[in-house]
Parts: structure tokens; sequence; C-alpha cells
């Protein structure tokens, strides 16, 4: 497909103006509205590292893609009645065919649309190399919640289950059919920004940030925004009974996967002790899996007694397995 011939296909498919935006896709820049504090993050997703197409089509790409960027705005508490947009950079191998590309363009679309997030512009280049999509999103806050802030005494709490994605990765590679294991398979395919969650918990976080390469791992980054050191309960992780069956199947401890797989883009919040019944009565799923403590280590707890983890989650630039 010519690159006009995209272009215009994009600019049909992804609208031109939208509210607080006065100018998309189509022109040399687009205009945004000022509408609080501005957040912006950039994300680059790799066929082959970040996501396995003999495990999903290109549609299911182009969905994840964007969601994984614009959770990085639910983690700092973007206000989901605000603007919120997003610019597509696509590095496109030879071998990918007018329709991969068209599917591609349709789940980006589908999960803007999803989100309430304009696509307002990008770029395309053809590369030898694999596909390759980088997102830049845009958003606003009352008030921006960081990695850092979060204080001894603290509860660490998660917004959701963990272990969806991860269990979902494996039934597939395993050919697992099961329709109870759908909502796994979903996750893997096609995780949720969960822009409205971040925004409620923002209102009293002390520090926060998305589950992108494991519980451990992410904590670890938080803790050392943050200067202090964090205790986890391993036993207090929550799982889906799907998570747990597939994991077991497989011979992989639940938890221990749980907390070190990744990809499931539940929010990690620490917040203070008399906060947290009053989150939680507006997100029954928050659940409170360790504190934070004085000093700068993380400690993986089970039934209280230490537990040593070798590979605590994803980490570029090291051999891990494809997410």
């Amino acid at each position: 497909m010519r690159e006009n011939d995209w272009l215009r296909h994009a600019a049909r498919l992804f609208g031109s103006r939208h509210q607080g935006i006065p100018v998309g896709v189509g022109d040399d820049c687009a205009v945004l509205s000022p509408a609080g504090e501005l957040l912006v993050s950039t994300d680059t997703v790799v066929a082959g590292v970040h996501f396995d197409l003999s495990l999903m089509d290109h549609r299911d790409a182009g969905w994840r893609a964007l969601a994984v960027a614009l959770s990085d705005l639910a983690a700092c508490g973007a206000d989901p009645q605000r603007p919120i947009a997003a610019l597509v950079s696509a590095q496109l191998p030879a071998e990918l065919t007018d329709e991969n590309l068209l599917t591609l363009a349709d789940g980006l679309g589908q999960c803007s649309q999803a989100h309430n997030c304009a696509i307002v512009g990008g770029d395309t280049v053809s590369t030898p190399g694999p596909l390759a999509l980088t997102l830049t999103v845009l958003g606003y806050a009352e008030r921006a919640v960081l990695r850092r802030g979060a204080r001894p005494g603290d509860l660490l709490a998660v917004s959701g289950p963990l272990g969806r994605a991860g269990a979902g990765m494996f039934a597939l590679r395993a050919g697992f059919t099961e329709p109870a294991y759908d909502d796994c398979r979903r996750a893997y395919r096609r995780p949720q920004a969960l822009l409205a969650a971040g925004h409620v918990l923002a209102r009293t976080a002390t520090a926060m940030m998305d589950l992108s390469d494991g519980l451990l791992m992410d904590l670890d980054r938080l803790c050392a925004a943050s200067g202090v050191g964090a205790n986890v309960e391993l036993n207090d992780l929550p799982l889906t009974p799907a998570a747990r069956e597939i994991f077991t199947r497989l011979g992989h401890d639940p938890a221990v996967t749980a907390a070190t797989f990744g990809d499931d883009y539940q929010l990690l919040v620490a917040l203070h002790p008399t906060s947290f019944e009053t989150m939680h009565a507006e997100m029954p799923g928050l659940t409170v899996v360790g504190h934070i403590v004085e000093g700068d280590a993380v400690h993986v707890l089970r039934d209280g007694r230490p537990v040593e983890i070798a590979q605590r989650g994803y980490e570029h630039g090291k051999e891990n397995e494809t997410s």
C-alpha cells in the first residue's frame, strides 16, 4: 500500500477532529487544547520481542501496542474525561501485506475507541527488520502520580488479578482450547489500559506504576525511585482460578509465575492504610499484597518466610521469554 493511500485510510479510520483536539491526522502537526498537567509517554513494541504473531493476529497486535502505551497514562492518573491522544510510528517489513496493514490499523482504531483516545498522527517507514510500533501518548491529570513518593508504612496494593496474560500465553503455546481459559487468552492478546482505575487511585496514592515487566521487577523500580524497601507476601497475590489452573497444569508455581511474568498492566499502588478502605469501596478488586518498609530491598515472603526468586521479571537487555 502506498503512503498516500495509507494516509487517506488512516484519516477515515482514526478521524481528524476530536474533542479538545482541533487538528488531528492529516496535517504537519496535531493541535491539542491544554487541559491540566500534560502527561507524555513513549512505548515501542517489536514482533518477536514484545508479542508473538504466531499467537495473535495483526488486529490484536495493533490493539496491544496502543493499550500498553496508554497504560503508562493510567499509571500517572490521567483523567479519562480529558483529551487523550496518540501518535503512531510504524516500521513495516516488506512482507507485510495490505491486509495485514489494514487489520493492524483496525486494531489500533478499536483500541483507541475503547479507551476514548484520538490517534492524531504519526509516521510509517519500510524496514527489513520485524514489525515495530512506537506509540507516543498524551493525556492530562489534575495531579500526576509518580513512582516516587511511597513511604514506610504505606500499603502496597494491585488493582486486580495477576498472571492472566502469562497464563494466556502459556495456554496458547500449549494448545489449550478450553473456553474457561478465554479470559486469560484475551488478557494476553488484548490488555486493557486501566484509565478509570488510575484516575480514582490518584486521589490518594503516594506512588503508582503499571505492571508491565512483572510485579517484583516493577516493585524494585518503584522502591528505587522512592528510596524505600518493601515486603511482598506471595500467598496474598490475587490469581483467577483459570490462571492458577493453567500454571499448575504446566508445572509452574502459580504465585511465583504471577509475580514475575509481566504483561498484566494492572496498577501497583502505594497508599496510606487509612485510604485503603475508601479506595476498596470504589474498587472491590483492589488487593493488598504487601507494605513499604525502611531500607532499599524488596523481600518476597511465603507464609511470612523469605523466598529467593532468581528472575524477578522481564528486563530489557537480558535473555527473557518472549512476552
